[in-house]
């Protein structure tokens, strides 16, 4: 489990230390896998892409706004007290705690050499700060704004893990329904069940794994894959059914197939009608699947002083990747918009109160789980951020790296986006985590 409880001292001048000995594996499936995949790293676009307007500087004025939208009755709050008790009065945004947040944030970009980063925090009150530091695209100087789309990786898994878990709630599928049920045709599929999928604890394969998947991918960066492709490359399985665990982003791939057999419906539309549009989420996008409206920061490999940008086609963080991955990796959004939706999904406002606590449930995994892994439920990880239990998820696809996470003891959400394959967002999460959580910063009055 990665742990956020570690002291740790703020540092500028040199790399970030993650909370909790957070070791960075370059791979794809960095997301809770104990054997990292080959990084897939193109090279860089001939010609960027077309600059967004320049901005002269970096506008790093911290934004406080109002409450999310009221969740509409299609969407049933619940009761949490079975997770977690209420959160300390202390938790509230000030004027103080966002100057002190916006600083944290410029501190832990400088240190690490990021091009850009941004974050959002959710209090439980509902009210959100929002920062941004440095650029989305380096080569206009365009800055990092609160509108800024990042590839958020597997993060997009929490979104498939919810749509299974609404179908579940209303009987359209079963969590313990075997994949043969919706997908016959694959092997073995009358063994592998959806919960099993949900957690990792299938044994079907990971491609990304594959050396020689990822040469095919960067064959052509500016290339779309399509879903068979990718599934043909799925080998041997790890293990039999329900007798160890592997993280696979070909659970989710899978998952996304299961889920527009069962409704007659594409993923992205489902995601969109069952959630995005009612909790108000407008800059979330599967972008394998739909238009995408807004700017998109670029992703960058290493060297940090030399960042070389990652682009190359329509989507990030390029399209080979992007498409490969789909819904398992393929979700653009903000950390507004992030941080709202863990608010929410993890809060109780999304799913009845047993379908969340089998989301949150780590102990199916926890006889088969390496020391390198994080705990993982269905589409859900759990680690430890500032000294309190968090769930969420890590996401990274080459050139991005983001972590959201809703820690239920105090009903904090905290989402960090990092446009760098170097990036550490749990030990970012971690500092913006003391200094809101800290006495000092939520003292004064709040944001006017």
């Amino acid at each position: 489990m990665i742990s956020g409880s570690r002291p740790v001292r703020r540092r500028v001048a040199r790399p970030l230390a993650a909370a909790g000995g957070l070791v960075l594996a370059a791979c794809l499936a960095a997301c809770g896998s104990t054997t990292p995949s080959p990084v897939i790293t193109p090279p860089p676009t001939p010609a960027p892409t077309p600059a967004l307007t320049p901005t002269a500087a970096i506008s790093v004025a911290p934004t406080a706004t109002p409450s999310p939208p009221v969740i509409p009755l299609t969407i049933v709050p619940v009761p949490t007290s079975r997770f977690a008790a209420p959160g300390p009065a202390s938790a509230n945004l000030t004027a103080t705690a966002a100057a002190e947040l916006q600083k944290e944030l410029d501190a832990i970009r400088a240190g690490r050499s990021y091009p850009g980063v941004s974050a959002a925090i959710v209090y439980p009150d509902g009210s959100i700060w929002t920062g941004q530091s440095g650029m989305a695209i380096l080569s206009s100087q365009t800055a990092v704004t609160t509108d800024t789309l990042f590839s958020i990786g597997s993060i997009s898994k929490t979104f498939v893990a919810a749509t299974v878990g609404r179908l579940a709630m209303r009987g359209t599928i079963g969590l313990d329904d075997p994949l043969s049920k919706y997908l016959p045709d694959y092997p073995n599929a009358s063994n592998i069940n959806l919960r099993q999928m949900l957690n990792h604890t299938s044994g079907i394969k990971d491609p990304f794994a594959d050396p020689d998947m990822a040469a095919a991918i960067l064959a052509n960066p500016s290339q779309p894959w399509t879903t068979a492709q990718v599934l043909s490359w799925i080998g041997k399985p790890y293990f039999a059914p329900g007798t160890g665990y592997h993280y696979s982003n070909s659970n989710f791939i899978l998952l996304g197939q299961v889920v527009e057999k069962a409704t007659g419906k594409s993923l992205a539309s489902l995601v969109r009608s069952e959630f995005l549009t009612p909790l108000g989420l407008s800059h979330t996008f599967l972008q394998t699947e739909e238009t995408v409206q807004g700017s998109k920061a670029h992703g960058y490999m290493e060297p940090p002083a030399r960042p070389r940008d990652n682009s190359a086609g329509t989507m990030i963080p390029f399209t080979a990747e992007a498409t490969a991955f789909g819904p398992a990796g393929a979700f653009v959004s903000t950390p507004a918009d992030l941080a709202r939706w863990a608010s929410a999904l993890y809060g109780g406002d999304v799913l009845d109160q047993a379908t969340l606590a089998a989301m949150v449930d780590i102990s199916p995994m926890l006889p088969y789980k390496p020391a390198t892994a994080r705990a993982y439920g269905l589409g859900c990880e759990e680690t430890t951020i500032a000294g309190q239990v968090a769930w969420g998820h890590l996401g990274y696809l080459d050139g991005f790296f983001s972590a959201m996470e809703y820690l239920p003891a105090s009903h904090l959400t905290i989402v960090v986006l990092e446009n760098a394959n170097w990036g550490e967002p749990i030990g970012a999460a971690a500092y913006l985590a003391k200094v809101a959580l800290s006495p000092a910063a939520t003292a004064s009055p709040g944001p006017s």
